[in-house]
């Protein structure tokens, strides 16, 4: 029994399964997980190591290449890069895009604890993974108010521990806030005069404060537990406890040589908002969760606590549902508006009911897709149904070719349950072939590498599972539907094919004709139309450009002031910029500013530094600017180059969502000398700046902190008794002193005790020469005695890649004024003018680097290296389609010839996508190429089905050329319905002006045209190839027909 009968004849079972899936698919709609972006595993990880006073060569030497010599033994390690600042070193590790990361991750921490030798002072590395959510956060929440410091940072707490309750929430962080600290400020003079050091001090705060158990006693039949309580209840008894016995037995206490202070923690960062002080919190959502649901509980908690506090002052911001929300709502509504056009177009073609069969067919292919989805893992994002609408068209394509067929035989005067059974039989292969070769198309772009590739599989996956559900709906549910509902007999249908079908049928038997009759004048043609289209790179008609870049929510800028800056100064040069930007023509299309002060985000990883500044600069909805980005960019760019005190700004991209890019300008210098590594980068520099375009250029090398060196005497220190840790450590403690203890005072939360020396007491390094140390005799000696003290500048960060040292040129490309007309500088152009360019002959700016710099190397990164990765990756799966498409079209023509004359289509479906970028004045990017891959398989499904049919009539004794047209006038109808009813699929996307679908336009516009410009070549030019082929294949007997006329003689025109 063949599918279509079974489906006839068990029509109550097959509405049965259509109501389960339609019931279980709503309910997976409205619980399945939704993000803006997919979530990844980056394959990456960070190891932090803090080493607090180490200037960066020290951390470079006693640190990173300890690290380092363990990583490069791990495999599967795609690059490594190490960055070493004062006191802290980051080793950032991106693993193959085919390693297995959970290994990776046992493996990596093997070899961390194999690095036994770090000095004793440095921090034990901690080893992060990353992932996208883990790193992007759903929203920041500014809380601010007249509270203060204290009370704030406890309001903070208590706001973090209410939203951690919530379901779905990773993580919670806190920036802005400073925990309680005691401060024991020793006074130098007061310890002189005592006969003291702050060792003396340290000493006795450990030796005081515990709580040390002694085991248990029993006192007759009761037992008890013996505790010595030594620990500090109150702030009083630290200032009471006793240094030492002078010699006329007089206690010295802490409060004769120090003062001690209950206070805060050194601010390590600012939050503000709008310019005003805050606190701001960011949340983290889990892989389970769904943004829009996790947010309301969010905002819902937050009005709680807010109503709940007097004076409270809540704001949230950079809130990552709308995005998501608006881009539901707009590809929704195209979703919605494509279903509608795809209806009329079959309404026009084959009446109301059988239009009404075929667009039956999306919800049901969608809610078998959704099951499907959630059953893999693969969340809502606005990839996933962009994909659903790329397929709109696509998935009634199927049913299109079975609807026209049974309505063939309907119009013949079969009944519906007749004409169902065998119009589906009939067609069934062709149409599994043809879904068959669609999907071959779509499943190589899994082997896109890199992020990129990880990013982006969610694309093949999604349009896969929905041409396979399309494909189930047509052979099983659809015959049952046409049986059942068709409605008139078949006597009634005939004689009343379509005015519309009769006048194009007219229509194309005349061109086909004379196309077949003119034959080498249509090739030369369709020859002259390719060369037209491939002309136009070479004229630069068409830009190119690796990833369509859409419009964000949100502008992050990263400023650094002169390393050394500090916190307070730093926060009022982002004062100055946030002041600016709320008054600024283009002030109206920001809603908020959120900043922090001390710290930013830059590839994915957080640096600490008081010079430090990231502005998040809030705007409306894409689709309510009144200015560009790159107008309101430009605006804020002209007025940091005149902020004094401002050393450095980067405009960040594709860090917080969207599709992984990198950075516009990337370039790697690699050598050993660093002094020549910063020659060379100005020099690399200074050629990027006279490119117009180029904007926010610098490199990761700046002077660094004064580095004050202490030479110890070895010989005196062993004279003394001393060590060198020892003098660090006291150094240490002098310059900004060190933790010591924890005090409680009946509080569940602990909170450092810190010994220092009083800030007034240490202005410069005469002071610090005076600090005293005790011998092993307990005789006191000045530092200078003991080492020698030089003053020196560095650098402020050492970077490596792969182990070997990097400096590393950043910069971004924006617009620019030629002759009066704004001109984008894209990337790519900017990489073709300093590489050279092959095709025109162009020289490049730095083709000669390695003749120029011996020894170093010139490396691209950024979306240059990612662009190359994904290029060669997407030319790869490319190439894997086309076999594979091949592959079934041989299987079912049995033929290894007319796969070719089927696979004609594709680059004729080229020369649209080349005329369609040209009319929309879209780039060439990668979305482009996605496009080229995807219609590989779609425009060879018409010729299939037209080859196919010509083979039919041939095998019925009907000559070439009446077979051709004769299978051209059949085939007519639904090669144009599947066409029409694509584009018509695509149409919301081709029209919309919303930046939620900018994106993905290229990918609509390349299918669009080429799809377009391949169907009309596919009813005329596939034919003539036809006939040249078999006309060839039969003067040497290759072919099995054997009627082989002259068209004059078989053809009446």
């Amino acid at each position: 029994m063949s599918i279509a009968k079974f489906s006839v004849e068990h029509s109550k079972l097959i509405n049965m399964i259509m109501v389960i899936v339609f019931i279980l698919g709503i309910y997976t709609l409205i619980f399945m997980p939704k993000e803006e972006m997919p979530s990844v595993d980056f394959g990456a990880f960070y190891i932090v190591v803090s080493y607090r006073g180490v200037s960066p060569e020290e951390m470079e030497n006693l640190v990173v290449k300890k690290l380092e010599e363990q990583i490069i033994n791990l495999d599967d390690v795609d690059f490594f890069q190490s960055t070493c600042a004062a006191g802290r070193a980051t080793i950032f590790i991106r693993m193959e895009p085919n390693a297995d990361i959970d290994q990776s991750w046992s493996d990596l921490n093997s070899e961390i604890q194999k690095v036994t030798d770090l000095p004793d002072d440095a921090s034990d590395p901690i080893l992060v993974r990353l992932n996208m959510r883990e790193v992007n956060e759903i929203c920041t929440v500014a809380l601010g108010g007249e509270f203060s410091a204290n009370a704030i940072r406890e309001i903070a707490d208590d706001y973090k521990d209410k939203i951690l309750e919530l379901p779905n929430i990773a993580n919670v962080e806190i920036a802005g806030t400073r925990d309680r600290e005691i401060w024991i400020e020793s006074d130098v003079n007061k310890l002189d005069q005592y006969g003291l050091s702050i060792y003396a001090v340290a000493n006795a705060i450990t030796n005081r404060n515990k709580n040390v158990p002694a085991g248990d006693i029993k006192f007759g039949r009761a037992e008890f537990l013996i505790r010595t309580v030594g620990e500090f209840e109150t702030v009083d008894e630290i200032r009471d406890v006793i240094v030492k016995m002078d010699k006329n037995g007089r206690a010295i206490r802490i409060g004769n040589v120090a003062t001690v202070i209950d206070t805060l923690e050194e601010q390590v960062t600012i939050g503000k908002l709008d310019g005003d002080k805050a606190v701001n919190v960011n949340i983290y959502m889990d892989a389970e969760g769904n943004i829009l649901r996790v947010m309301k509980n969010v905002r819902a908690a937050s009005d709680d606590f807010v109503g709940a506090l007097s004076g409270l002052n809540l704001e949230v911001r950079n809130d990552g549902s709308i995005e998501v929300k608006n881009s539901l709502f707009t590809l929704g509504n195209n979703a919605l508006v494509g279903i509608i056009l795809v209806f009329i177009t079959l309404f026009i073609f084959i009446g109301w009911r059988n239009a009404l069969f075929a667009a039956w067919g999306i919800p049901f292919s969608f809610f078998l897709t959704f099951l499907i989805m959630d059953f893999l893992g693969v969340t809502m994002n606005n990839l996933s149904l962009f994909a659903l609408i790329l397929v709109i068209g696509m998935i009634v394509d199927d049913a299109i070719i079975v609807l026209e067929n049974v309505h063939r035989y309907r119009e013949q005067g079969m009944s519906a349950k007749e004409a169902a059974i065998k119009g589906t039989n009939e067609i069934m292969w062709p149409v599994v072939a043809a879904v068959a070769t669609t999907v071959a198309a779509f499943l190589p772009m899994l082997l896109i590498s890199g992020m990129m590739g990880k990013f982006m599989s969610v694309f093949p996956i999604v349009v896969s599972i929905a041409l396979f559900s399309s494909l189930l709906e047509c052979l099983i549910i659809l015959p049952s539907h046409i049986a059942d509902f068709s409605g008139k007999s078949g006597k009634n249908l005939k004689d009343k094919t379509h005015k519309l079908h009769v006048w194009l049928t007219k229509i194309y038997q005349y061109l086909i004709k004379r196309a077949l009759k003119h034959r080498y004048i249509s090739v030369m043609l369709v020859v002259a139309a390719l060369l037209l289209a491939l002309g136009a790179f070479g004229m630069g008609l068409v830009k190119f450009e690796f990833f369509p870049s859409g419009t964000p929510k949100t502008i992050i800028l990263n400023l650094e002031t002169p390393v050394g800056t500090s916190l307070e100064r730093t926060d009022e040069v982002v004062s100055k910029i946030e002041n600016f930007i709320q008054n600024m023509d283009e002030s109206k299309d920001v809603e908020a500013i959120v900043s922090t002060i001390g710290q930013y985000t830059e590839n994915h990883r957080t640096q600490v530094e008081t010079s430090h500044a990231e502005v998040k600069i809030d705007l409306l909805d894409a689709d309510d600017l009144t200015f560009s980005i790159e107008k309101i960019k430009g605006s804020i760019r002209k007025y940091l180059d005149t902020v004094p005190g401002l050393f450095s700004y980067k405009f960040i991209e594709g860090e917080h969502g969207g599709a992984p890019t990198g950075g516009d300008i990337e370039l790697r210098i690699i050598g050993n000398n660093i002094d020549k590594l910063e020659s060379i980068g100005n020099y690399v520099i200074s050629i990027l700046g006279d490119i117009p375009g180029v904007t926010d250029l610098e490199t990761n090398m700046d002077d660094g902190k004064k580095e004050i060196k202490i030479k110890p005497k070895h010989d005196k220190l062993g004279l003394y008794g001393l060590t060198v840790n020892e003098i660090s450590s006291l150094v240490s403690i002098a310059s900004y002193g060190a933790p010591i203890s924890k005090f409680r005072g009946g509080e569940l939360d602990e909170y450092d005790i810190v010994v220092r020396v009083q800030e007034d007491q240490i202005d410069d390094v005469s002071d610090l020469k005076e600090i005293k140390i005790p011998t092993m005799t307990g005789d006191l000696i000045p530092l200078k005695e003991l080492a020698d003290f030089e003053i020196s500048a560095g650098y402020s960060q050492i970077q490596h890649y792969n182990g070997n040292r990097v400096l590393t040129v950043t910069g971004n490309t924006t617009t620019y004024d030629e002759n009066g007309r704004s001109v984008k500088q894209t990337p790519d152009e900017v990489t073709s003018i300093l590489r050279g360019n092959a095709i025109t002959g162009q020289p490049g700016l730095l083709e000669n680097f390695s003749e120029r710099f011996p020894g170093y190397q010139l490396q691209y990164g950024g979306v240059t290296q990612q662009r190359t990765e994904v290029y060669n990756s997407l030319y790869l799966a490319l190439l894997i389609a086309l076999l594979l498409i091949f592959a079934i079209l041989a299987a079912k023509f049995n033929s290894y010839v007319q796969p070719f004359i089927v696979m004609l289509t594709i680059p004729f479906a080229i020369i649209g996508v080349i005329f369609g970028l040209i009319i929309t004045a879209l780039p060439f990017s990668m979305m482009t190429l996605i496009a080229v891959l995807a219609l590989a398989g779609v425009v060879v499904n018409d010729s299939l089905i037209l080859v196919d049919f010509v083979n039919s009539e041939r095998e019925k004794g009907v000559d070439r050329w009446n077979s051709l047209i004769n299978a051209g006038t059949v085939r007519l109808r639904p090669i144009l319905m599947t066409t029409v009813t694509t584009i018509a699929g695509f149409m919301p996307i081709l029209l919309s002006t919303s930046s939620q679908v900018e994106s993905w336009k290229p990918i609509a516009v390349s299918i669009a045209f080429g799809l377009a410009f391949a169907t009309l070549l596919t009813l005329f030019i596939i034919p003539v190839v036809y006939s040249f082929i078999d006309s060839i294949f039969g003067k040497f007997g290759m072919t099995r027909f054997k009627t082989h006329k002259k068209f004059d003689e078989c053809v009446k025109y």
